[in-house]
């Protein structure tokens, strides 16, 4: 994503500068070429983004309810402190 983020700056800046350059004279068509071109990057680019970012989606969940529910199961002696501490860690590092 990264890579495509880079690509996309220099493109669409190199399309900017064509096409400002080439509107101010007899080539209009050609600007509207530079133009196109532009958007040829941007649609693919914007269907990755999309696709990337719906597939980062992390599980909803409420991780106070889940840190109380490990504690009474604590309470009730059918964890141990230790399995608690683990659980708990776990918890708190994959929703942060």
């Amino acid at each position: 994503m990264k890579v495509m983020s880079i690509i996309g700056i220099v493109w669409f800046s190199l399309c900017l500068i064509f096409i400002l350059g080439l509107a101010a004279s007899d080539n209009a068509e050609s600007a509207a070429g530079w133009g196109m071109l532009g958007l040829f990057y941007a649609l693919p680019f914007s269907i990755v983004a999309l696709v990337k970012s719906l597939g980062n989606t992390k599980p909803i969940a409420n991780v106070h309810d889940q840190l109380l529910k490990l504690n009474e199961l604590k309470e009730k002696n059918i964890i141990t402190e230790e399995d608690f501490n683990k659980k708990k860690d776990v918890l708190l590092t994959q929703y942060s």
